[in-house]
């Protein structure tokens, strides 16, 4: 079930994860991967660790943890640039969403929180990359939270 159109900060959901779309060379500086890392500090250094293990491929997926607070769900949809610019691909997304469709199965998650993936730095249209989302994950009985406003002041209303 995706429960769409949430407004507020992904970064403060109570949910089991939180879904950031992000490139291999990610820095941190903008967006939900920002957003996410000021709220949890730790998932830097240990996604340069990660990293540094081997190039993530596109499309691919990297669960981080830290305690008892909400996995970080990690989909490798943007290209590494050097000026961390690199643009999203769709093909990446339902990669990357097969994956994500997969983990959550695997891991029994009940509740998830998505971005509007790869249409902020990655440019990607909402109107392609929604109906991936739909595709995907729309028929899971987790409850998935779609965020398509950001507000970095306010919690969204899950329910």
């Amino acid at each position: 079930m995706i429960k769409e159109a949430l407004v507020g900060n992904i970064a403060f959901s109570k949910s089991d994860a939180i879904v950031q779309g992000i490139a291999a060379n990610e820095d941190f500086h903008s967006g939900v991967a920002q957003a996410v890392s000021r709220r949890h500090p730790g998932i830097i250094e240990d996604f340069a660790q990660h990293c540094a293990a081997g190039a993530p491929e596109p499309g691919s997926l990297w669960a981080w943890r830290n305690g008892a607070g909400p996995r970080v769900l990690s989909l490798f949809i943007r290209e590494a640039a050097a000026d961390h610019s690199g643009k999203a691909r769709l093909e990446w997304v339902e990669q990357a969403l097969i994956q994500l469709r997969a983990f959550i199965e695997q891991e029994g998650l009940r509740r998830v929180a998505l971005p509007r993936l790869g249409t902020g730095a990655g440019e990607l249209d909402w109107r392609d990359v929604k109906p991936l989302i739909e595709k995907h994950l729309g028929d899971l009985p987790a409850k998935v939270y779609l965020y398509t406003i950001f507000n970095p002041h306010i919690e969204g209303v899950e329910d």
